[in-house]
């Protein structure tokens, strides 16, 4: 379940018990100190807006978890807002994508803006139980993609703003240690081809993104899935949003069971008192996360 609105405390380390009080989600490991002792701008990044977004959160959470557990409750918003009722049993990705497009229209969606950075009412730690969620917080856009990118108005540049290791790439992730990690590119995963024939991978998309994300020193968003811990949901797992890192690091090279080119990058955690600052803003992109 989503925490109470996280209350004021004096500058300075909270305990490890105080700290895990204040996550949207079970904290898997505790936050070294909390967000208004570590950000050197406190004014600007921990307003009262920051709050009430954070309470917004909750209730948009509540919302959606109660769609996917109260068959009467989602067959009523779908009828009252023309999407028909459901057919079959409901599950998969399909059913999280219509369900969190129901939030939407319930006007509940937090975060609505796409923006490189933290995210408003979030803090590192927070769980999440299922993707739909990170959705509507405003974490992560893509339902499947694991790269979620933001362009450009002109189109001319792309920077990823998160990436979600779910586990979907067989080792797709090599942890240096807790705060580095080696992150595996999107396309031609053997795991989802089927029959088709595997190539190499190709620098676009997110692989393109993340590779800006290095050059121009824009730091990406972490969320990880974790197995059989507390607080998961029916499925036993939970997402974890880490924070933020840099990628430090991308190269190309072959992918020993298919013998094609993958790229892999090298992210590094950000300093705690990185974590929360407003500067890595970035103007004039295209900031929509849904048509």
């Amino acid at each position: 379940m989503v925490s109470s609105r996280p209350k004021r405390v004096k500058e300075g380390p909270l305990s490890k018990s105080k700290q895990a009080r204040h996550a949207v989600g079970k904290v898997v490991r505790h936050v070294k100190v909390h967000p208004r002792g570590i950000c050197s701008n406190q004014q600007t990044a921990f307003t009262p807006e920051w709050y009430e977004c954070r309470s917004a959160i909750k209730e948009a959470l509540r919302c959606y978890r109660r769609l996917l557990s109260d068959k009467d409750y989602r067959e009523r918003i779908s009828k009252d807002h023309g999407m028909g009722l459901e057919r079959g049993k409901p599950s998969g990705i399909g059913q999280h994508m219509r369900l969190a497009n129901l939030v939407r229209c319930l006007g509940k969606w937090v975060n609505t803006a796409k923006q490189i950075g933290c995210v408003g009412g979030i803090e590192v730690g927070d769980g999440f139980h299922w993707r739909g969620e990170l959705c509507i917080v405003g974490l992560h856009s893509e339902f499947q993609k694991g790269i979620d990118c933001i362009t450009s108005l002109n189109g001319s540049k792309i920077w990823a703003t998160s990436i979600v290791d779910s586990g979907r790439y067989d080792s797709s992730t090599r942890k240096v240690s807790s705060d580095e990690f080696t992150y595996c590119g999107e396309g031609e995963n053997p795991s989802f081809c089927g029959f088709k024939k595997l190539k190499d991978q190709k620098l676009v998309g997110g692989n393109r993104a993340l590779r800006n994300n290095m050059i121009d020193r824009k730091p990406v968003r972490v969320i990880r899935r974790f197995d059989n811990i507390g607080n998961t949901n029916e499925s036993g797992y939970k997402f974890v949003y880490e924070g933020l890192y840099q990628v430090k690091h991308c190269w190309k090279e072959i992918r020993m069971d298919t013998g094609k080119y993958v790229y892999k990058f090298n992210l590094v955690k950000l300093e705690d008192h990185l974590q929360y600052e407003p500067q890595w803003k970035v103007d004039n992109v295209r900031t929509r996360r849904y048509h």
